[in-house]
């Protein structure tokens, strides 16, 4: 046990690493050829009252995320505090940033959830529930936004098309794969099985009856949870209705930023589309916390919004309310957090 945490200690070091030192290049090289007195300057000098929305767009976004758990746990008939609301949110941000592709999010939840002494398989399947709509809702966000603001977007979608076109597929892919796991049993029976023999041809899986009995153990746990999300379709809804609005909170944070440089050229609907089009293009890169490549695609989409001399302010502005300031409170709760649950691992003791 020790020596398995030992390992998980030193694997969370090793992202928090590279989310650094990416963090580092990402910087040095967009401000190489800037005057950091006067970035800094710029940042300071903006109209503090537009940023406050921007930062309650955060906590909207940051209660959202633990909410729509809530939400579905008191379906089960399962009790949940608003507190644990943040606390899962807060886990899931902090985790998705320092792991690629914002992998690690939910089985850390599910490793506090189970902590917490909720069931594993229901919330493995409010989890993967949550993940689908989660995508789903943002899918949606991106038609119809990009429907209505064609000729505005079209031309934006040519900077960015091969990354838009990989987000798509990937986003669109993994709505069907998390639907496939709710929804068809024997898919996910086939798939899972498959899998197994196939770490059994690669010699990386002993006892194959052993595996495949508790492969079929865990779906039939799955049959009966996502019966439940078949047969609740208001709580389905609920919690739709709250990932949308968690997603609309954080595409929105680059309007408030926009507006605090005393600027109002361009309309809400335009940027909040030009920042679904980023997030669309970055979302699924296998980076911690699209660390570069959201301020790379931010340059060139916003390039245009901002002028020249106000683009890197605003990079700083937008990113660090929307990630980097996040990413800190998280660091720090679940440093708190890990203090926590060893002083009371050594009472129980």
């Amino acid at each position: 046990m020790k020596e398995k945490k030992k390992n998980e200690t030193k694997k969370m070091i090793g992202e928090i690493a590279i989310l650094l030192i990416l963090m580092g290049l990402t910087f040095s090289v967009l401000l190489r050829d800037q005057d950091l007195g006067e970035v800094v300057e710029s940042v300071f000098s903006v109209r503090k009252r537009w940023l406050i929305p921007a930062l309650l767009c955060m906590g909207v976004y940051i209660f959202c995320g633990g909410l729509c758990i809530r939400v579905m746990q008191h379906g089960l008939g399962h009790k949940m505090s608003i507190a644990r609301c943040f606390k899962y949110s807060f886990v899931e941000f902090y985790f998705s940033a320092i792991t690629p592709s914002s992998t690690g999010g939910q089985p850390m939840q599910l490793v506090y959830m189970k902590k917490d002494g909720y069931n594993v398989s229901e919330s493995s399947v409010i989890l993967v529930a949550i993940t689908a709509m989660y995508k789903l809702a943002f899918v949606l966000l991106c038609l119809v936004m990009f429907a209505l603001n064609y000729n505005y977007i079209s031309g934006q979608i040519n900077e960015v098309h091969v990354m838009f076109v990989l987000g798509l597929i990937l986003d669109v892919g993994m709505v069907l794969l998390l639907g496939l796991l709710l929804f068809s049993h024997r898919a996910i029976r086939f798939l899972a099985r498959g899998g197994v023999h196939l770490l059994v041809k690669l010699h990386l899986v002993k006892a194959p009856e052993k595996k495949l009995a508790s492969v079929d153990r865990i779906i039939e746990q799955y049959r009966e949870c996502s019966e439940f999300v078949r047969t609740h379709p208001m709580i389905i809804l609920r919690t739709f209705g709250v990932l949308t609005v968690q997603r609309i909170a954080i595409i929105a944070v680059p309007y408030f930023v926009y507006r605090s440089f005393g600027f109002h050229g361009y309309s809400f609907i335009q940027i909040f589309t030009t920042q679904l089009l980023l997030t669309l293009s970055v979302e699924m890169l296998p980076l911690p916390g699209s660390v570069g490549a959201s301020e790379s695609a931010f340059l060139i989409l916003f390039g245009p919004i901002f002028t020249e001399d106000q683009i890197y302010s605003a990079i700083l502005l937008s990113r660090g309310i929307s990630f980097y300031l996040v990413l800190l409170l998280a660091g720090l709760y679940i440093i708190g957090l890990h203090f926590f649950y060893t002083f009371l691992d050594k009472r129980k003791k």
